[in-house]
């Protein structure tokens, strides 16, 4: 009888996991639980990539959910969510009234722990708009201006004179982007690397890159004497409220951290961390659980961080219709980050009542664009 690559893939891992009950097994008669346990602990990545996906599992086959339209809108996102096989945890809020703030899926399979509204996650590039505000809040400080030259700062900056601080926050500097490493690195070492790297043009053309955030959280440090981390949590974590955010490696010890995978094939493979998360400096090593980035996007518009006027350049479209952190759609002002198979997106609406912010930590061939302007249209209806 003919066998498939697929059913032969299956036996091989059936038997390799009967491989591991049966030495584990031995384990405990010859050395004990100690041994049982150093075993499973170096085998730990081996066991992690290779599991196959359950029938809980909500990414394996494509959800077949009618929605009634005369359900509650709460329970219409729920169902959104479970048709997109959405596995994270989302936040969402109409009328600045949260409807839904909860886990789906597996937060880890090995442990089988699931998501919940507590489970935090790398926020990737969505940290920019973080910084952006600090930014924002120095220029408030009268410490610098967003229109000055960055060889304001930093003389030894390739094309200092013509860059300006807009042009980091905005991408629009001409930076190529410099290759990141795997290994611990600092700030003024990014920096030094940045401009040793040069410019491929002259400022002012859409080029996103992570680098001009990395100039700019170096900025932040210079100018307040302070860590990027400890600015940013006594100016802006305290005063929004966001107690479970945090920085850097961290994240790996963190309770409630949710694991990264990428489905393939229908076997979700643990995403491998080699880089360390200081490669990442100010663009993308920030974690948190969706609400804490509502308490911030609440503070922003409320005053807590910044001035309106301030808000109103940061939201203000340029290049790529990106303002500073955030882009701009026609029913919402919108961040997002995409880095080890998660994907964080973040957006508010333009009367600012309702937010929908999805946190995932299974990576799929696409993205969950289509999932946010769904909800979004699904509270649209019910006005």
């Amino acid at each position: 009888m003919h066998v498939s690559r697929t059913q032969m893939a299956q036996n091989k891992r059936k038997k390799r996991r009967l491989a591991t009950i049966l030495i584990v097994i031995a384990c405990f008669l010859l050395g004990g639980v100690g041994s049982a346990f150093i075993f499973m602990q170096a085998h730990s990545k081996v066991t992690a990539n290779e599991i196959n996906m359950n029938d809980e599992s909500t990414a394996s086959v494509k959800a077949n959910i009618i929605i009634d339209p005369n359900a509650s809108l709460k329970t219409k996102v729920d169902l959104i969510l479970k048709k997109h096989q959405f596995n994270g945890t989302a936040y969402v809020v109409q009328n600045n009234k949260p409807i839904i703030n909860q886990g789906y899926g597996i937060a880890n399979k090995m442990t089988g722990e699931k998501n919940t509204s507590q489970s935090v996650f790398l926020i990737g590039s969505m940290q920019k708009a973080v910084v952006a505000t600090a930014i924002m809040q120095l220029q408030e400080k009268g410490m610098l201006s967003v229109e000055d030259p960055i060889a304001k700062y930093f003389p030894t900056f390739p094309n200092g004179q013509n860059i300006k601080i807009k042009n980091f926050l905005g991408h629009t500097s001409g930076l190529p982007g410099r290759k990141k490493g795997n290994e611990i690195i600092t700030s003024a070492q990014i920096l030094a690397e940045i401009e040793a790297t040069g410019i491929k043009r002259q400022p002012g053309t859409w080029d996103y890159q992570d680098d001009n955030y990395a100039v700019m959280g170096r900025l932040v440090e210079v100018l307040s004497g302070q860590t990027l981390a400890t600015y940013l949590a006594e100016n802006i974590f305290k005063p929004a409220g966001m107690q479970k955010t945090g920085v850097g490696d961290s994240f790996f010890t963190n309770p409630h951290m949710s694991v990264s995978y990428k489905l393939t094939d229908d076997t979700l493979i643990k995403t491998s961390f080699l880089q360390d998360t200081s490669q990442l400096f100010g663009a993308g090593n920030m974690y948190m659980p969706p609400k804490d980035i509502y308490l911030f996007n609440k503070a922003l518009m409320d005053g807590r961080l910044i001035k309106q006027a301030s808000l109103t350049r940061m939201l203000q479209a340029g290049a790529g219709n990106y303002g500073f952190g955030f882009y701009d759609r026609p029913n919402f002002y919108i961040s997002r980050g995409v880095g080890y198979n998660y994907e964080t997106i973040n957006s508010f609406s333009k009367d600012r009542k309702d937010a929908v912010i999805v946190f995932s930590n299974i990576r799929y061939e696409r993205d969950d664009g289509a999932l946010v302007k769904e909800i979004y249209n699904a509270m649209q209806s019910e006005k």
